[in-house]
């Protein structure tokens, strides 16, 4: 009886078909020619982008949307190195990615014999991007691709999820295999033990009952967890406030009764009050980076007994805090052990003024104000995302800039409607992450609109995806923000250093080119918005349908992210963090004990 024969290549699709995977974002070459070859007959969708960082950065955006795996196809050496920023910004959102890159053949890999090149456009990635994932092999047994296979897949899905890697030399693609030989993985489920998650969980619904200013931190390891629901119904039941970070923006309708605001060094004002007021703080599923902390772990949430629900015990130990109890668990294991408890024994917030009390500080202290409503000179950003807030569907999906401040004032003054979708690789922060990001973000939610605000410099960084965009003819809306430059780096250098500019902008070396002309040679429709009375003429028509455009608004060029956490220079020299709850522009001591109430007042 003939052996049955499968091509290694043809396997590695053939086993993430059966993994569900939908979509590969990818870009050819001929050290990965037989993944290509594979790739265009395994009926998955391939997706090729203009550069593979931007076919990288696509993947992360999927995986972040959908919840699974993010895959991507590169070539060897300059193909595998383009692809690493995408990979870091997965590394630390703990997005679930595999990266899978040709290779020079194994005759011609370097291994130990101490030069640096020999076989064509050979790189030796595997040490390259170690620190960055989960797991990282480099096939040099035919035999053991179903192995490797699985357990990458494994590691990227489950934990802390996170990138994974498989180099593959070209002679490996390429070896015909007895189907029914290959070594097989063990197939174990994860096992993670979730240790003290009973104690934790006793210990919090106590601090719940004695509590009279509860406060919740929703994390993205709730996504991650595929706890949404459960999350839901939790905080349904207790009837506690809730504050988001950015990766968790979308869990909650700024209109939602529970919901007061998300916290930190670009926060707004009331909830950064609220959570320096709260008596018990529950975190889960965050890893509360300095941006919520305000590099001062020890300040944070100064006045409450905390409780920390995170995956990876390492974050939990890193932080600089009293915490009365924590877990390294699965967050969704927290949540539903948590709610079965506090229904058996009644445990719920009780106190309905306290959540009042959240709702009027953020209403008196608005993050758009008159103010914005009322700039003269050019467009300001605040009072342009306002209006966006009020024109959007329910169904969009939001795509902030990763840096600047497209990024970070699209996020502050966002008001949320339930439904819809809004991400970014804040983690990283890197420019040139938008327009990939957001093809990737409309593929992973079945081609609905979605809008992307970009700043015009970090535009410029992946600007070839434009064609990607077109090619695929996806209803994305680009508005970018011109500002002659990095709005973010003069902020910086005027505020330190006397107001001297160094390739900021024109005037210190940097220059933008027409980006109106340059999206009119992609073969997009295009627009221009001056001022905040032309926001109010123009954007509602352009928003009236689908088509994808690019909009150029010009913003006022010294917009600036306020109200904001603010460091200082202490008198010997060095740098320390502002208090979250007298962010810049300064209130008075007196307006700040006003504005938060003592314990014994609630």
């Amino acid at each position: 009886m003939e052996e049955m024969k499968i091509k290694l290549s043809d396997y590695v699709f053939r086993f993430l078909r059966g993994k569900g995977i939908q979509h590969v974002f990818m870009l050819p070459g001929g050290g990965a020619m037989h993944l290509d070859d594979s790739l265009g007959t395994s009926g998955i969708e391939y997706i090729p982008f203009l550069h593979e960082q931007g076919a990288a950065i696509a993947a992360e955006a999927y995986a972040q949307h959908t919840n699974t795996p993010g895959v991507v196809v590169v070539t060897s050496g300059p193909g595998a190195t383009n692809t690493i920023t995408a990979v870091a910004a997965g590394w630390i959102d703990s997005t679930p990615m595999i990266v899978i890159s040709g290779q020079a053949k194994r005759s011609d890999l370097v291994g130990t014999r101490g030069v640096r090149q020999i076989g064509s456009q050979e790189v030796n990635i595997i040490p390259m991007i170690e620190p960055i994932t989960k797991y990282a092999v480099q096939v040099l047994d035919p035999y053991k691709i179903a192995l490797y296979l699985e357990e990458a897949w494994r590691e990227a899905t489950t934990g802390r999820p996170g990138p994974v890697w498989i180099d593959i030399p070209l002679d490996v693609q390429a070896a015909m295999l007895d189907d029914d030989k290959l070594l097989l993985a063990n197939k174990v489920e994860y096992d993670f033990h979730n240790l003290g998650v009973n104690e934790a969980v006793k210990k919090t619904a106590e601090l719940v009952k004695q509590s009279k200013k509860p406060l919740i931190i929703a994390g993205n390891g709730i996504k991650l967890s595929g706890a949404i629901e459960d999350f839901y119904q939790l905080v349904r039941y207790l009837d506690i406030p809730v504050q988001t970070t950015w990766k968790t923006i979308d869990f909650l309708d700024d209109d939602d009764p529970i919901y007061v605001g998300h916290p930190g060094i670009m926060g707004d004002r009331g909830a950064n009050l609220i959570l320096q007021e709260a008596d018990l703080l529950i975190s889960i599923g965050s890893r509360l980076d300095t941006s919520i902390t305000a590099f001062n772990d020890a300040h944070f949430g100064m006045n409450a007994k905390k409780v920390i629900i995170d995956i990876d015990p390492n974050e939990i130990a890193r932080m600089d805090m009293e915490k009365e109890a924590f877990v390294a668990c699965d967050a969704g294991v927290f949540i539903r052990t948590l709610l079965e408890l506090c229904k058996v024994k009644g445990i719920k917030n009780n106190n309905g003024g306290w959540l009042e009390h959240c709702k009027n500080l953020r209403k008196k202290y608005p993050v758009v104000t008159d103010a914005h409503k009322n700039v003269d000179d050019g467009v300001s950003s605040y009072y342009f995302i306002d209006r966006l807030c009020e024109l959007l569907r329910d169904d969009d999906v939001i795509v902030p800039e990763s840096s600047g401040g497209a990024g970070e004032i699209t996020y502050q003054a966002w008001r949320l409607k339930y439904g819809q979708k809004m991400k970014n690789a804040a983690g990283l922060g890197s420019m040139g992450f938008g327009l990939p990001y957001a093809i990737g973000s409309c593929v992973a939610n079945n081609r609905r609109r979605t809008i992307l605000i970009n700043g015009d410099g970090a535009f410029q960084l992946n600007i070839q995806e434009l064609e990607t965009l077109h090619r695929l003819k996806l209803p994305v809306k680009i508005f970018i923000w011109c500002n002659a430059g990095y709005a973010s780096i003069r902020n910086m250098q005027r505020k330190n250093f006397e107001g001297r500019y160094v390739a900021s902008e024109e005037g210190s070396g940097l220059t933008i080119p027409n980006l109106l002309k340059i999206g009119a040679a992609y073969g997009f429709k295009t627009s221009e918005i001056s001022n905040n009375q032309e926001v109010d003429k123009t954007l509602p028509e352009l928003l009236a349908d689908d088509e994808p455009l690019l909009c150029a608004v010009n913003v006022n060029p010294l917009d600036c992210v306020s109200p904001r956490v603010q460091a200082y220079v202490k008198e010997d020299g060095s740098i320390a963090s502002g208090l979250l709850e007298n962010m810049w522009p300064f209130l008075s001591e007196k307006e700040i004990k006003e504005s938060i109430l003592t314990s014994n007042q609630q």
